[in-house]
């Protein structure tokens, strides 16, 4: 099983603390694959793409420690 990095779900808090409720953010270990899933919702198309980036970047670098 794939599992979470603690410092990623405190980024994930962080940022969607940005979203000021306008948004949220799923990451969560795939039921059927060695992956991890992110997935971000919002109104702004710039805040989504940028928090997209920012967490799949800090789960890459858990990935490869």
């Amino acid at each position: 099983m794939v599992k979470i990095d603690a410092g990623v779900l405190r980024r994930q808090e962080e940022l969607e603390k940005q979203m000021n409720g306008n948004g949220r953010i799923l990451v969560r270990p795939s039921g059927t694959e060695p992956v991890i899933r992110v997935m971000v919702e919002g109104k702004n198309a710039g805040q989504i793409e940028a928090a997209a980036q920012e967490i799949t970047e800090q789960v890459k670098i858990f990935a490869a420690s």
